[in-house]
């Protein structure tokens, strides 16, 4: 379906949409990869504290989980 678009609303080009896709999806593999590279770290005990383990586990997640959110939505979006 094609909506009407009105003329006041900036609508960028298919090929600066792609260009958005593409760098969103580049940093999702990166947020992901460097999440499971802190998180392999921090269970081979290479930072000792036992306080911020918890925490540091918690926003490795949250990174992670972000960084799949992003690679799932740019990939389908680049594929059509």
């Amino acid at each position: 379906m094609k909506f009407p678009i009105p003329k006041f609303v900036p609508v960028p080009s298919t090929e600066i949409m792609q260009i958005i896709s593409m760098v969103s999806l580049i940093v999702g593999i990166c947020l992901v990869g460097i999440g499971f590279l802190f998180l392999f770290l921090y269970k081979r005990n290479i930072f000792n504290k036992n306080d911020e383990k918890e925490k540091n586990n918690a926003v490795l997640w949250i990174c992670i989980g972000v960084g799949a959110l992003l690679i799932a939505n740019h990939s389908i979006q680049l594929l059509f």
